[in-house]
């Protein structure tokens, strides 16, 4: 089927619309300006973990947290280090002698230093190398070839030991970067509950803008009825004004409702599209969910309660607080111990090069001519070993003290924000049970009034056409008949909430909705 042109579309809707009466005709036009979209709660809350700013913001912090978990290893990198000199020494002109002519030597070194995890220790593997021209007679090589070639540790015996400063940062991060997890899966479990909860918010003011369209139609209606009787004199002009405030009113909460409806709607999309909502954003979301309500029974109390210790990532986040501040006592301990280290060196030294001519003794030399050949002397020349042990202690140790009474208190701290977590809990479970089975008696009895006030309204109107009621006494009816339908979208939507509010305190929300945490994690 081929399209219409443009032109007679436009002018199809436009005699269309000026058919309608005002009130159709203004919503005609304003849904053609704007873009209706459907959208179910399950979609709502999978776009809104998907562009919700929240919880963008809240995505990067695991992820820096665990480049500074992995940092932490970074103590433990090999370090290498070099270097190169020249030097030269010069005599003064009236002390040159066949013993003293100068000399010049061209050095270097390199080493390999490495902290080893867990116990401390540092371990290092040393290069020295070196080529000395000196043709004193003294001297037996000119010019003379040497290297040197070391092993050492230091094993820390009681301060430092386990408990130095990298392998507590190694493991104090590790938990930082967990606690940051739990911190993680609490925004978005907040954000789930916020999304949820705008979109009954949402759902609640359409149906209130639904009411308030229903009763400025039965106000006209009832406004048209009372003129035509007045026309033929069967009522007063006063019962006609009162007919017309009726309408007035009813224009009013219109109006309110609209309002409304419109302020959820930007709510609910910036909730859902984060950053996608502009000032000129037309777009208008059309809710696919409905409260329904059914029965609930009374909630176990202490099943919910162990539920939410075991669930809650905020629980999970303070334990692991705990662990911090014990691994900081631990530390804190260490370090007032005394430092007493072990120490311990190997050297070998390697010499070669060329005999000098100008050297006192005739005896041979028998070395090689190339650096080398300082290398095969190594366990033929001479070498170095040695032992020690290092013993210090502050006198009277004040800052390691004053740090373990500070570890001891920031444990307790620890422990207390625990008790004060859980015993929030304990009340925001409790307040979530009996709001769950207000709401639900709530929507119960909302019903009921809903049910009398629409039985009221009709019996008012039989007695209106009869003559035996006046336009004010309907009008009053259908206020309370707007009153009571409002009451029970209000009871719904309180109804829906506590559910979400429930699970929340739970900490079983991210589950009942099949969400999967690491997916939620990952950067866009």
């Amino acid at each position: 089927m081929r399209s219409l042109p443009a032109s007679i579309a436009v002018l199809m809707l436009t005699l269309l619309v000026s058919a309608l009466p005002a009130t159709a005709q203004q919503t005609a036009i304003r849904d053609a300006a704007e873009t209706v979209r459907p959208l179910a709660l399950d979609e709502a809350i999978a776009l809104g973990l998907q562009n919700n700013l929240d919880v963008e913001v809240n995505r990067y912090a695991p992820h820096v947290s665990q480049l500074e978990s992995q940092a932490a290893w970074g103590a433990y990198d090999v370090t290498l280090s070099s270097g190169v000199s020249y030097t030269e020494d010069v005599p003064a002109s009236a002390a040159k002698s066949l013993f003293n002519v100068g000399r010049k030597t061209t050095a270097g070194n390199a080493s390999l230093g490495a902290l080893i995890p867990y116990i401390g220790a540092t371990v290092g593997l040393s290069f020295e190398g070196s080529s000395t021209a000196d043709a004193s007679q003294i001297s037996n090589l000119d010019p003379g070839l040497e290297s040197k070639l070391g092993l050492s540790t230091t094993i820390p015996l009681m301060k430092g030991l386990i408990w130095n400063g990298a392998w507590t940062k190694v493991k104090t991060s590790r938990l930082d970067h967990q606690s940051s997890l739990d911190t993680f899966e609490g925004a978005v479990m907040d954000t789930v509950q916020q999304i949820i909860g705008a979109y009954w918010v949402l759902v609640a003011a359409k149906e209130q803008q639904r009411v308030a369209e229903k009763s400025l139609e039965s106000t006209t209606a009832l406004l048209d009825q009372t003129r035509t009787q007045y026309e033929v004199g069967v009522v007063s002009k006063v019962e006609v004004v009162e007919a017309d405030a009726g309408v007035a009113n009813s224009e009013f909460n219109l109006i309110v409702a609209r309002n409304d409806q419109r302020n959820a709607q930007d709510t609910l999309i910036a909730a859902v599209l984060g950053d996608r909502l502009r000032a000129s954003t037309t777009l208008i979301f059309d809710p696919s969910d409905n409260p329904e309500y059914h029965a609930v029974e009374p909630v176990d109390l202490d099943r919910a309660v162990q539920t939410a210790f075991n669930r809650r990532p905020e629980v999970s986040a303070a334990e692991k607080g705990i662990e911090q501040a014990t691994l900081q006592l631990r530390f804190a301990r260490n370090q007032r111990l005394p430092q007493l280290d072990f120490g311990a060196s190997y050297k070998v030294r390697g010499i070669a090069g060329d005999a000098n001519p100008n050297r006192l003794s005739s005896t041979p030399i028998v070395v090689g001519r190339d650096f080398s050949d300082t290398f095969d002397s190594y366990f033929q020349g001479p070498r170095n070993v040695e032992v020690k042990g290092v013993f210090t202690i502050p006198i009277p140790n004040t800052a390691a003290r004053k740090g373990v009474t500070k570890a001891q208190i920031e444990l307790r701290k620890a422990n207390s924000e625990l008790t004060r977590l859980k015993q929030g809990i304990i009340v925001k479970v409790r307040s979530a049970a009996r709001g769950l089975v207000a709401s639900a008696q709530g929507v119960e009895a909302a019903e009921r009034r809903r049910v009398a006030a629409a039985e009221q309204l009709r019996a008012e109107r039989i007695r209106l056409e009869h003559g035996e009621s006046t336009p004010f006494d309907v009008l009053q009816r259908e206020r309370d008949l707007v009153e009571a339908e409002s009451q029970k979208i209000d009871a719904l939507q309180g109804f829906r909430v506590s559910q979400v509010e429930l699970e929340r305190a739970e900490g079983t929300i991210l589950e009942s909705r099949n969400i999967v945490i690491d997916r939620v994690r990952e950067l866009r």
